[in-house]
């Protein structure tokens, strides 16, 4: 049979092996991966009409993706067909995200004509790095 002093000493023993593996693997991460930054646009009234719209990454960043959302606004509503996505691209140097979006939203009171809807762009940018990896 095991003593108690044995037990102790089995879950000392225990213990301290899984302090020294989880100090272990948190030293081990690498100490410059890149932390992904969201960055949301202002709303665009109107933005959903085709034109490509761009939002930046702050200065010395990259974009690693992007989209957009496009909402109705008050007293309107979204038209039965579906969004035309022309593009959805990081801009040529990559600091940034192009998008062009179709959207078209109806009056409630079916008074006024369609017209497009809001735009709100997004970009992840790399947070303190010019380039993700680099």
């Amino acid at each position: 049979m095991i003593s108690r002093t044995h037990y102790r000493v089995a879950a000392a023993v225990g213990a301290a092996v899984l302090v020294a593996v989880t100090a272990n693997s948190a030293v081990s991460a690498p100490q410059n991966a890149v932390q992904p930054q969201a960055v949301t646009g202002n709303l665009i009234v109107k933005g959903a009409d085709g034109a490509p719209r761009t939002l930046m990454c702050p200065p010395e960043e990259n974009a690693m993706g992007g989209g957009f959302s496009v909402s109705p606004g008050a007293g309107r509503h979204f038209e039965s067909t579906p969004s035309d996505v022309l593009a959805s691209r990081p801009t040529a140097d990559a600091t940034g995200w192009t998008v062009a979006v179709r959207k078209l939203v109806k009056p409630v009171d079916r008074h006024h004509h369609a017209e497009p809807a809001n735009l709100t762009l997004y970009v992840v940018c790399t947070q303190g790095e010019n380039t993700p990896g680099g």
